[in-house]
């Protein structure tokens, strides 16, 4: 397995100081190099000339008037791909942390019982976040995309367009089925015979439809509800904390 660059941002520097043993002994323990940096405050990390790390712990409270979630707002547009694990004292910052994306919350004095959980889902993610897709469009062109960046399938006629989350389009000749066997089968699923979606950017699922990210909806129909359903909730196993 791959090293794994980590970043601690907390400004207890005891806290520092376990936080990196911890992350050195689980590396001992699986026999995998984690790499750790770490800063004691907002303002120190986002004047550090630091590469993209693939993975970010960071406090809540940093002492500052720009807390852990403000500064996570502020990286994920520098580190599009950095997952986030907040690591805190207070329970009660768990409804806030999801006003931006994260990999996990967690309490500190949990941290090393659930470090193992932690680093098995952000394998998943970063195995999932690091596959492409190669297709050849109806207008003979050849587009790599990354799968993460895919939002839904859809077959009309003899024809499937590919939507990206970025709003764009590709025309493709590829059946649904086709397509959907090149890509992580955890995250991706029919919810009709004309439809299928990117389990990670659907924020809403009715009883005939579901809602997307960019607010578009796509149908369930009665023939993959049931199926649909038990995907997305095995996903969601796998995802939501």
């Amino acid at each position: 397995m791959s090293a794994i660059r980590a970043v601690l941002c907390d400004n207890e520097p005891s806290w520092i100081e376990k936080a990196t043993r911890i992350l050195a002994e689980y590396g001992r323990q699986v026999r995998r190099e984690l790499k750790v940096t770490s800063y004691t405050g907002a303002a120190e990390l986002l004047h550090a000339s630091e590469p993209a790390p693939d993975v970010l712990f960071c406090d809540i409270e940093l002492g500052g008037a720009e807390s852990g979630i403000d500064l996570v707002r502020t990286l994920s547009r520098r580190w599009p791909r950095c997952q986030i694990v907040y690591v805190t004292n207070f329970l009660r910052y768990a409804p806030e942390v999801y006003e931006t994306e994260h990999l996990w919350f967690v309490l500190k004095d949990q941290f090393g019982d659930r470090l193992p959980e932690i680093m098995e889902k952000l394998d998943r993610k970063m195995d999932s976040d690091g596959r492409v897709l190669m297709i050849n469009t109806l207008s003979h062109e050849t587009v790599v995309l990354p799968c993460a960046q895919l939002l839904s399938l859809e077959r009309r006629g003899r024809a499937t367009t590919v939507n990206t989350v970025d709003g764009c389009s590709y025309e493709v000749p590829d059946r649904l089925p086709a397509l959907l066997d090149r890509l992580p089968s955890r995250d991706f699923a029919r919810c009709h015979a004309s439809f299928a979606v990117n389990l990670s950017h659907v924020r809403l699922v009715r009883a005939d439809a579901l809602v997307l990210d960019d607010g578009s909806e796509l149908p369930i129909s009665r023939r993959f509800a049931r199926g649909f359903r038990e995907r997305y909730l095995d996903w969601a196993d796998d995802h939501v904390v």
